[in-house]
């Protein structure tokens, strides 16, 4: 990850804030929603597929909004221009850099990497694409809220776009939300007034999203009743958290699709917490004079991000417990609430974090990683790892256990428990040749499956275009029923603690039972929850 002033500033200077733009558009769709009259684009030729780009959801959260819960948006008179992206909100080069890794795995330059349409504190939008604009189709609606641990990503990553699977009968959504210190953070000295937030804002961002989408998706044909939020990594944790926080009240949406799902159940940082960490920040500025929140929302947004790279290295943002937006860990939600009316589908990718770990890494790495992670069970585990050549293979199968697939597949048990329905996968395509030979089925790979949108520096064969049809037949259906299952297809169980089955999708498609399950039994929350308990 880049880091300094320079690189802040090189990221301000290319700032390009396309959406929002007033215009005289007449071309292309128009759609009058939220009392604006947007105009957006045609994709696939006209009468294809409308997309709309740029489209603000909330207020821009910039000056005195800095730091508190998203605002309404305020309509804008006379034709908007909704055909261009909007600038992606503040961030350093993280995600830009995690697609050269990726490349360059597979022999490419860093030149193939994507870039967002510059950086902005003025972010809020989200994109639409539209199979058919008629406000009595009521077509199944799929939100995607993308990954890049709170710290980086935007809604129109080329692999997000939209497009192929919109032809499939569906309405897509892609949405933005505050990231890094801009979304995740808290002050001693933040005061927004009595009963308002003062943390969570990023994760905030995405309800207003699905606020938004509820009130307005029929005029672009979508069912405002039908809508599934779709995410990876920590995506896929922020809609889950949502899951599991409304569980007893009203729900933002009924269905979610989460992607390798990031955060935690179990370990999350308090207000309090939140608010050391912001302080640790905003020190680190040596700022001059007396502090409040006025002075807080003047300080430059380059220098809150630069500071940030600086200063919290290793800080994982994520939705902490406030006691006003988020009440309970995670896991405390699903064993306290009945999940009557939830579809969940979830799942893992077989080799998430091997791209992450030393390819030097040894045994003495392994036994270290146990003994910080799960103290007291190094005989178990390395003997369910021993048939492990290599350290490196054992340490990612550890630690996609304990931060994925154990959560992933308690929370799908918990959901089918409690009156819900959960389905897992097991995501294990390989993509050929030497690159697929370095990273394995990486933290990431699905993704492409689920949208088409396979880029052109990934080898791409007839099995994963086979691939593709498959994941996307069972993403659709999902989204439009809440079952997977369909016609032509191998039939994919529920995932239920007493006889859990997961569908493995790869080169081999099929129900399987589920693989590292002893592994979770040491690694996984359900055990780790129920010993607190009992303490």
């Amino acid at each position: 990850m880049g880091t300094g002033r320079q690189l802040v500033a090189l990221l301000l200077a290319i700032s390009i804030v396309f959406s929002g733009c007033s215009g005289n558009e007449t071309s292309g769709p128009a759609v009058d929603v939220n009392s604006e009259e947007l105009h957006g684009a045609w994709e696939q030729g006209e009468g294809g597929i409308a997309v709309f780009r740029g489209v603000p959801f909330a207020a821009p959260p910039v000056g005195d909004l800095r730091w508190r819960a998203p605002q309404p948006h305020t309509p804008r008179t006379g034709p908007q221009s909704a055909t261009e992206f909007a600038a992606a909100c503040m961030q350093t080069t993280y995600s830009t850099d995690w697609y050269a890794r990726v490349a360059a795995a597979f022999g490419h330059g860093p030149e193939v990497a994507p870039r967002p349409n510059g950086v902005s504190e003025d972010c809020l939008y989200l994109n639409i694409w539209s199979p058919q604009l008629d406000p009595g189709a009521r077509l199944p609606v799929m939100v995607w809220v993308h990954g890049g641990s709170n710290k980086g990503g935007w809604s129109y990553e080329p692999n997000y776009i939209g497009t192929r699977l919109a032809a499939r009968g569906v309405v897509v959504v892609s949405i933005a939300y505050r990231l890094g210190p801009f979304g995740f953070f808290s002050h001693p000295l933040l005061d927004n007034g009595e009963g308002e937030p003062v943390a969570n804002f990023g994760w905030l961002d995405s309800g207003m999203a699905f606020r938004w989408v509820a009130e307005h998706i029929a005029a672009f044909g979508g069912d405002p009743e039908n809508v599934t939020a779709i995410g990876e990594s920590s995506g896929a944790g922020d809609i889950s958290d949502w899951v599991a926080a409304e569980m007893a009240e009203d729900r933002l949406y009924r269905r979610s699709i989460a992607q390798s799902p990031g955060g935690s159940l179990e370990q999350r940082r308090t207000l309090a917490d939140e608010k050391k960490t912001g302080a640790r920040l905003i020190d680190s500025l040596e700022l001059q004079g007396e502090l409040d929140s006025k002075r807080l929302r003047e300080i430059p947004a380059g220098d809150l991000l630069e500071a940030a790279i600086l200063e919290l290295e290793g800080i994982y943002f994520d939705a902490v417990i406030d006691g006003l937006t988020l009440k309970l860990r995670p896991i405390e939600s699903l064993d306290q609430a009945g999940t009557a009316g939830i579809d969940v589908l979830i799942g893992t990718n077989k080799d998430e974090w091997y791209m992450y770990f030393d390819e030097n890494a040894g045994w003495y790495e392994v036994q270290k990683w146990i003994a910080e992670n799960a103290p007291g069970q190094a005989g178990p585990l390395l003997a369910h790892i021993e048939g492990e050549q290599n350290a490196r293979h054992a340490l990612d199968r550890l630690h996609t256990a304990k931060r994925m697939l154990c959560p992933a597949r308690y929370f799908a048990s918990k959901v089918n428990e409690k009156g819900g329905r959960g389905w897992v996968y097991y995501f294990t395509r390989q993509r050929p040749g030497p690159g697929g030979e370095k990273l394995g089925a990486y933290h990431g790979t699905e993704i492409p499956y689920v949208f088409d949108m396979h880029d052109p520096w990934l080898p791409t064969q007839a099995g994963d275009r086979e691939l593709t049809e498959v994941v996307m037949d069972y993403w659709v259906q999902f989204a439009s029923s809440g079952d997977p299952n369909l016609p032509g297809r191998p039939e994919w169980p529920a995932y239920r603690g007493e006889n859990p089955m997961v569908m493995e999708l790869g080169d081999n498609i099929a129900a399987m039972q589920p693989p590292d399950e002893k592994l979770c039994e040491f690694l996984g929350p359900g055990r780790q929850h129920k010993a607190r308990e009992q303490q």
